[in-house]
């Protein structure tokens, strides 16, 4: 795939990675029917179930003004398996070697998702902490400040 794509969003090339998977399944159905080495509807199926959740976490990154970088190499993961995709729709036997290759795709796949939210899940954790702190910063710097007032108008009132 372009940078077309990947510049659209994670969501959007997840979506097209489900196209993919479709026609592959329709092009060459009998190289991905179940008990093959390899079961391309296991992959399709877990990727609709992360989809809400992936189209949430892209919107919420936006939405906190965090660098698209962060969920680049899933989409760039996403990409590699749509032209592994296009390349097994276009083959007319059971090839062991694209099967393997689609293995090792979806465990990589998993793999890097797996770390991604991860990652997700620790920097949201610190930006939560972060964002406590600084309340609570606040917060005790607004009581020094009216401790402060009440001390001034304490030595106005010629009580110090």
């Amino acid at each position: 795939m372009d940078g077309t794509i990947a510049a659209q969003g994670v969501a959007i090339v997840l979506a097209a990675l489900l196209k993919a998977i479709a026609e592959a399944m329709k092009n060459n159905s009998s190289m991905f029917k179940k008990k093959k080495a390899f079961d391309l509807g296991n992959l399709e199926s877990t990727l609709k179930s992360i989809e809400p959740n992936i189209r949430k976490m892209e919107r919420l990154n936006n939405e906190m003004g965090r660098p698209k970088e962060e969920l680049e190499p899933l989409i760039k993961k996403m990409e590699e398996g749509i032209k592994l995709l296009k390349r097994c729709s276009n083959v007319r036997w059971n090839s062991k070697s694209y099967m393997a290759q689609l293995q090792a795709f979806d465990d990589s796949f998993r793999e890097l998702l797996h770390t991604i939210m991860k990652v997700q899940t620790a920097t949201d954790q610190k930006e939560m902490l972060h964002l406590q702190h600084q309340k609570g910063f606040r917060r005790r710097l607004m009581r020094f400040c009216r401790q402060m007032r009440e001390r001034i108008s304490m030595l106005g009132k010629g009580r110090y």
